[in-house]
């Protein structure tokens, strides 16, 4: 038989918000429904944002330091920073790991203002735009390199396709039943039980699948009580 040859399926904000009325047993959603499930919709993108760090929301960027400069202000949608490098000469060179420091490590910090290639880095996560500071404060101009993860888009207009992949849309919609469940009081409430377990699943299946595929290597540690002294 004759498959499609196509894998483009996505679903619009509409789609999934009548997906998600239907299997509440509400075909025909008035406007006020329509405009409270949207509003749901982004609630629940925000606690999909929260239960894990998504491969699909994370970027390599790239920052020029200022010379004397500590703290840098970056994207309002920045989540969190990773994996920051710093070019050896400046603007060329070999790579350098910039660690990274809580904020109490970074408080304990003296002479902040010592200038030279920075080594470590705190990220203050403040409510509007995070903040980069850097320790020791560059002396120059140096390229820095990171990966960032940022936020999943908010829904916007009923036409659009969400900011997330298709894999996350069985979780969506299922997660969208379960919150539009609690708002409708004849339902039966077996039903948001149900609704509720079965997103708890379907999120964990697109998390485990949007992982790394890398190796795992795991070396025993045979001296003292290890495993040498437990054989035989």
């Amino acid at each position: 038989m004759a498959v499609s040859g196509t894998t483009t399926f996505n679903m619009s904000v509409d789609e999934i918000i009548i997906e998600a009325y239907e299997r509440c047993a509400i075909s025909s959603p008035t406007g006020h429904q329509l405009r409270s499930a949207r509003r749901s919709l982004n609630l629940l993108l925000q606690d999909l944002g929260n239960r894990d760090v998504h491969l699909f929301k994370q970027a390599q960027q790239t920052l020029s330091t200022v010379a004397s400069q500590t703290s840098y202000t970056l994207d309002g949608d920045v989540l969190d920073v990773y994996g920051v490098y710093a070019l050896s000469d400046g603007t060329t060179g070999s790579e350098i790991s910039v660690a990274r420091y809580t904020q109490a490590e970074y408080a304990a910090m003296p002479n902040k203002t010592n200038e030279t290639r920075p080594s470590h880095f705190y990220l203050d996560r403040e409510r509007d735009a995070p903040k980069l500071f850097l320790y020791p404060t560059p002396e120059k101009v140096y390229t820095i390199n990171y990966f960032e993860y940022t936020r999943i888009q908010d829904v916007g207009d009923y036409t659009n396709t969400l900011d997330v992949p298709v894999k996350f849309l069985p979780a969506v919609i299922t997660g969208l039943a379960f919150m539009l469940s609690e708002k409708l009081p004849t339902l039966d409430t077996a039903r948001t039980t149900l609704f509720k377990r079965r997103y708890d699943e379907d999120v964990l299946r697109a998390i485990q699948e949007d992982e790394e595929r890398t190796s795992l290597f795991l070396t025993p540690n045979i001296a003292g009580t290890g495993f040498a002294a437990r054989i035989g």
